[in-house]
């Protein structure tokens, strides 16, 4: 195995065979750094019973003496440290652009868990452009890192190869044996082991996981003010839904002495991964008259069945109203084009847009003086009476960790693992180190002032000249392979204001949810997710352009047959079959 490390190890190895010749027929000597024990002199290979023989190289040794603690090669089975000597791991691993580029190893936490077990991590931390030509040139090597790290560092395809392959580690015995707390909240979690198992039964792979309570995505948010000043209510149903857009287009509600109104705006797409989170499309009128659309066209009704949303009725009518409300202007016309950079001006600076979509109402788009003026459209009802609202799933990232076959003792990385999602600390894997004191803006959380006894994101510390959106994520492993529940965030990190009107909107349409949500975790084979890429480029590439089609300049109905007649020579029953191959695979039907 050729590491990043291999040099510190090879001169370990070099010193532990000296100190061999040097102490025959004295104690028994420890492990090497690498993990792995070395034979005694009181026992070769001529003196090996058949009971060694049968056993892993970690059994087969004599454990170092310890403090008592039953021990297995140089690890300790529980407690701290893990490691009797201190060894050291190769890990290699995506860099998302948003985290700290920093040394994991310099960071606060990274020191503190290293002390504490003994283990220490040499790190090769990819950024994303270069991300998979590194782990390309790497896989075709042959030379692996004693571990993958980091979310999406490994695709499903990946995993299912390499582990087949034997250069990933089946992780299910190392868990249930080390990892009490990994196996706890895979427990919590049932869709986590069964989205991440591989098509072979096994594990091989561990992914992040992040529960805020977030049980739907996208919300429809509406100009109260403006509702207020023509003396309306919110609107409940599609009818009410069109006669409030008309009467925030004929009348001049934003004061400027122009006829400058926009009464719904949205983006048209947002983002080119078609597997996006629905966060401010034109989704949630789909909604309003019973299809569950998603940007890859798939679903799951309440009675189990994966269908095809472009081919219902009910997605046709939807996309009939759509054309309506274009045709008279009641939607902006520059939908179809514009970012999300544009459509905060118009809301912000304009201030001439009625009803728009978001992931929330406040610490958004709109301006902090403007979240009063604003208010939510809960689902409308259908013309059939139908009110439904799409669920999301929790935020389950494949890929974040994976063992692979030059690791010496994979047991004590499934310990240090472990250790690292232990309740207190995977908050601040994900988010920064707890500090008392002592803390600056390089640090992400700190304690709270409204929640005693909690700590928040310190949003308040970030430079006034950084945006957001470029400010580092400053927690030791950003995105790493963190487990991180509900219960836990509850527990030890107060609420950040971004998140608390995240679950005011998800307040508002939890009564309405579907059974399924909409970006279930499917898994596919790695010669299905091959064809699939291919049916579903062509698919919703197609299905897309019609829609806009239709939206802009109608038709549907006298196209329809020949829509459904192009959709079949495209593939669309392969592509739902498929889909419902990969759904039935996850719930074991």
């Amino acid at each position: 195995m050729k590491t990043k490390g291999m040099k510190t190890r090879v001169l370990s190895l070099a010193l532990a065979v000296l100190f061999v010749f040097l102490a025959v027929g004295c104690a028994p000597i420890v492990t090497s750094p690498s993990g792995t024990g070395d034979k005694t002199p009181t026992q070769t290979d001529e003196t090996k019973t058949p009971a060694d023989e049968t056993k892993t190289p970690a059994e087969a040794t004599p454990a170092p003496k310890g403090d008592g603690r039953e021990m297995v090669g140089n690890m300790y089975k529980t407690g701290l440290p893990i490691a009797k000597e201190p060894v050291s791991y190769y890990f290699m691993g995506l860099q998302m652009n948003n985290t700290r580029p920093n040394n994991l190893d310099e960071t606060d936490m990274m020191l503190k868990i290293a002390k504490e077990t003994n283990i220490s991590i040499d790190w090769e931390l990819v950024p994303q452009a270069s991300w998979t030509e590194k782990k390309t040139l790497t896989i075709a090597s042959g030379e692996y890192p004693d571990a993958f790290f980091g979310p999406l560092s490994l695709s499903s395809n990946e995993v299912q190869n390499l582990g087949a392959n034997g250069v990933l580690v089946a992780l299910d015995d190392l868990l249930a044996k080390y990892a009490p707390n990994i196996t706890a909240i895979i427990d919590e979690y049932p869709i986590y082991e069964s989205f991440l198992r591989s098509m072979d039964g096994n594990l091989y792979q561990l992914g992040s996981l992040t529960d805020e309570g977030f049980d739907s995505l996208i919300s429809t948010i509406i100009n109260k003010e403006w509702l207020d000043k023509l003396g309306l209510p919110v609107p409940t149903t599609t009818d009410e839904f069109y006669n409030t857009l008309k009467a925030f287009k004929n009348n001049d509600l934003n004061g400027n002495g122009q006829r400058d109104e926009i009464p719904l705006s949205f983006l048209y797409v947002e983002g080119s991964n078609i597997n996006r989170e629905v966060k401010r499309d034109h989704r949630p009128f789909y909604y309003a008259f019973g299809s569950l659309d998603t940007p890859f066209y798939i679903n799951i009704n309440d009675k189990d069945e994966v269908f095809f949303t472009a081919m219902q009725d009910e997605w046709k009518e939807a996309t009939k109203f759509l054309h309506k409300l274009y045709a008279e202007k009641l939607i902006d016309q520059e939908v179809f084009t514009q970012d999300r950079t544009l459509l905060t001006q118009k809301l912000r600076t304009q201030k001439n847009v009625g009803v728009y979509t978001d992931y929330r109402k406040d610490q958004s788009m709109i301006l902090p003086e403007d979240h009063g003026k604003y208010t939510f459209v809960p689902p409308l009802k259908a013309p059939n009476g139908t009110v439904t609202w799409a669920r999301a799933e929790v935020s389950i990232k494949e890929g974040a960790f994976a063992i692979t076959s030059a690791c010496e003792n994979p047991e004590m990385l499934v310990r240090w693992i472990d250790h690292c999602n232990q309740e207190q600390y995977t908050p601040q894997m994900a988010f920064g180190m707890f500090k008392p004191a002592g803390y600056s803006e390089a640090e992400a959380l700190v304690p709270s002032a409204a929640s005693p006894g909690k700590y928040e994101v310190n949003t308040g510390l970030r430079p006034k000249s950084v945006d957001p959106t470029e400010w580092f994520m400053t927690a030791p492993i950003a995105q790493g392979c963190t487990l991180l529940t509900k219960k836990t965030l509850d527990e030890y990190v107060a609420e950040k204001a971004s998140s608390v009107a995240k679950l005011k909107a998800c307040e508002v349409y939890r009564p309405y949810l579907s059974k399924w949500p909409y970006n279930y975790p499917y898994k596919f084979s790695t010669e299905e997710v091959e064809e699939l890429s291919l049916l579903q480029t062509d698919i919703a590439s197609y299905v897309d352009s019609k829609a806009a089609e239709w939206i802009v300049e109608g038709g549907i109905d006298q196209e329809w047959d020949g829509f459904i007649a192009e959709l079949k020579r495209l593939g669309v029953d392969r592509y739902l079959e498929l889909y419902q191959t990969a759904f039935a695979r996850v719930e074991g039907k």
